[in-house]
């Protein structure tokens, strides 16, 4: 999964949660979480990173390092 991707869907998920979030407070903060996303994931993709290794784990054992798993 390239890390624009995975931006993407934290955006997506954020966008969610205000939707639904009957908090105006945690509402507003899942707005502006979306939006900060969804530009990082707008620039990972304008640069030419979004399959950068060094945000996300690309290699099976980097993602069980960060699972915990040893």
């Amino acid at each position: 999964m390239s890390s624009a991707i995975y931006f993407r869907s934290l955006a997506a998920r954020c966008r969610t949660s205000a939707r639904d979030c009957r908090d105006l407070f945690a509402k507003k903060e899942f707005r502006r979480l979306a939006r900060e996303f969804q530009t990082r994931a707008d620039q990972l993709e304008s640069s030419g990173l979004s399959s950068d290794p060094g945000w996300w784990p690309t290699k099976p054992e980097q993602a069980r390092r960060f699972a915990g798993d040893r």
